[in-house]
């Protein structure tokens, strides 16, 4: 009887969804992110709501609503700055600065947990090559030092603040250092435009100097820990 010869290439153990699975939830996060940053750039009612002072200053519910709104504008990886000088118009610098501050350690909570569930060490582990190698070096300055790292990145006044939550999602930090760090190096930017915000609001010449010197200070604060430690390795 004949028989069939043999594949030169044996099948796949269950198709392809093996090799898929991995990359499902990293992509829906993804297209998640930029959908809701794409619409949430032309939604009136959020614009509205940022620069209607007289519905932010209602009281406790004014405040909620901000916050509410602000998390949200964060969590997609828009320019927290916006939100911020909003917050220092309708609120002054002070409450300003603690709004905002509250608003985009929650955003940031939201980034964190959303690479957390697309699939923590899935993305590290499909990696290869160069690319994988990075990703490994980068997990382990992130998880070895993870509220310095933070802390560093957050205090330049370059990157994207939405990478960070999803690097530090899909690395092995914990959540605790991640929160620390974001609020403490987010306050001097958020300071700056709350400051700027405020100012505009009384045209007092003191609070943009004030503003200039924070983004300088800062600056030259995450450039020093940038030099003197090991986040710089990968």
């Amino acid at each position: 009887m004949d028989t069939l010869p043999p594949s030169s290439t044996p099948p796949v153990a269950g198709g392809l969804w093996p090799l898929v699975r991995p990359f499902v939830r990293p992509f829906l996060m993804l297209a998640l992110l930029a959908a809701g940053a794409v619409w949430l750039r032309h939604a009136l009612w959020l614009d509205q709501m940022l620069h209607g002072a007289g519905v932010l200053r209602e009281g406790a519910w004014g405040r909620l609503v901000f916050v509410a709104g602000a998390g949200l504008w964060c969590a997609f990886g828009l320019p927290r700055q916006v939100a911020a000088f909003a917050a220092g118009l309708a609120y002054g610098a002070l409450e300003g600065l603690a709004l905002i501050t509250v608003a985009s350690a929650l955003g940031s909570l939201c980034g964190f947990y959303w690479a957390r569930w697309a699939g923590q060490g899935r993305v590290l582990r499909a990696g290869a090559g160069r690319l994988g190698q990075s990703l490994a070096r980068l997990d382990g300055v992130l998880t070895g030092q993870p509220f310095l790292s933070v802390l560093t990145l957050r205090l330049l006044p370059v990157g994207s603040a939405l990478l960070l939550n999803l690097l530090c999602g899909l690395s092995g930090m914990g959540v605790w250092p991640f929160f620390l760090a974001t609020v403490l190096g987010g306050l001097p930017q958020n300071a700056m435009a709350a400051l700027l915000g405020a100012g505009a609001g009384v045209g007092a010449v003191w609070q943009y100097a004030a503003a200039a010197a924070l983004f300088v200070l800062s600056g030259a604060l995450g450039v020093w820990l940038w030099r003197h430690s090991r986040v710089a390795a990968p």
